[in-house]
C-alpha cells in the first residue's frame, strides 16, 4: 500500500513537471511571436498615395523621403516598375499626401516609324541595345513567362539606349533582375535593361538613342553573362522583336 502511494506521488510529480515545462515553452513561443511584427500594421502611421499616370515608385519615394526598398517591401511589390495608375501606395510615417512630379516626355525624344498593322503596337523606332546571339526569346520559357529577350555578350560590353528618353530607374531591382535600368521614351513605351554589371546613368538623366547607359554582367538571377532586354507598352511587356531592325 505504501509503495502504491509512493508510485502515485511520483507520477503526480512527473506530470506537474511536464505541465510546468509545457507552460514555459508556450510562454517562450508567445514572446517570439509577439516580437515578430509585420512591417505594415493596420494602425501604422502613414498615408495612402493614389498613383497618377506618369508617376513612378522612385519619384514617389524621393518626394516623401522614404527609402525605395522599404517602400517596396511595405507594399509587397516584387517589381517596382509595375505599379498601376489609380492604385494606392502606403507611405509609412508620412503625415499628409504630397504632390509627386509627373513625367511628361518631350516629342523630340522619339523618332517614330509605323509598325505593321498585324502587330498593332503603336509607333516607335528602336536600335539593338547590344549586338550578340539571342539565347532566350520572348514568350514561354521552361513553363514560365519570359518578358523580353536575352542577348548573350561578354562581360563589360557597352549597353546602348534603344531610343532617346528619360531614365526612370537605375539601381538594383527587387526581383531577379539584379542591376537594371528603366527608360521612358514617350507616353506609351519604355525599355528595360537588366543583369548589368554597371549602370552608368542615373534616375532623371536624359539619354540619346545609342548612348552607352551601362555594361553587361550577370547580376541578379542570371545564367551567364547576357543582357535581358524588354519593351513595355503602357507598362505591359511585349515582344521586342516587333520594334528592332
Amino acid at each position: 500500500m505504501i509503495e502504491h502511494k509512493k508510485g502515485v506521488k511520483e507520477i503526480r510529480r512527473l506530470l506537474l513537471r511536464l505541465l510546468v515545462l509545457l507552460i514555459t515553452v508556450n510562454i517562450v513561443f508567445s514572446t517570439i511571436s509577439c516580437t515578430t511584427v509585420p512591417i505594415k500594421q493596420a494602425d501604422s502611421k502613414g498615408v495612402y498615395h493614389k498613383i497618377k499616370r506618369g508617376q513612378t515608385l522612385w519619384r514617389i519615394a524621393k518626394t516623401y523621403g522614404v527609402d525605395l526598398e522599404l517602400l517596396a517591401k511595405v507594399n509587397d511589390l516584387e517589381d517596382a516598375t509595375e505599379i498601376k495608375t489609380g492604385g494606392l501606395v502606403f507611405i509609412p510615417n508620412a503625415e499628409k499626401v504630397l504632390d509627386v512630379e509627373i513625367y511628361r516626355p518631350a516629342d523630340s525624344h522619339v523618332r517614330k516609324v509605323s509598325i505593321p498593322p498585324s502587330v498593332n503596337r503603336g509607333e516607335i523606332e528602336l536600335i539593338w541595345p547590344a549586338s550578340g546571339k539571342i539565347t532566350s526569346h520572348y514568350g514561354s520559357r521552361n513553363g514560365k513567362k519570359h518578358d523580353g529577350v536575352d542577348i548573350s555578350v561578354p562581360k563589360g560590353t557597352p549597353i546602348k539606349a534603344a531610343a532617346s528618353g528619360v531614365v526612370l530607374f537605375s539601381g538594383r531591382s527587387f526581383n531577379d533582375y539584379g542591376k537594371m535600368i528603366l527608360i521612358k521614351h514617350n507616353s506609351d513605351f519604355s525599355t528595360v535593361y537588366a543583369h548589368n554589371s554597371e549602370n552608368i546613368v542615373e534616375e532623371g538623366n536624359d539619354v540619346k538613342k545609342g548612348q552607352v547607359i551601362g555594361r553587361v554582367g550577370n547580376s541578379g538571377n542570371a545564367n551567364g553573362y547576357h543582357l535581358h532586354f524588354e519593351v513595355r507598352k503602357e507598362e505591359k511587356p511585349i515582344n521586342p522583336l516587333f520594334f528592332l531592325p
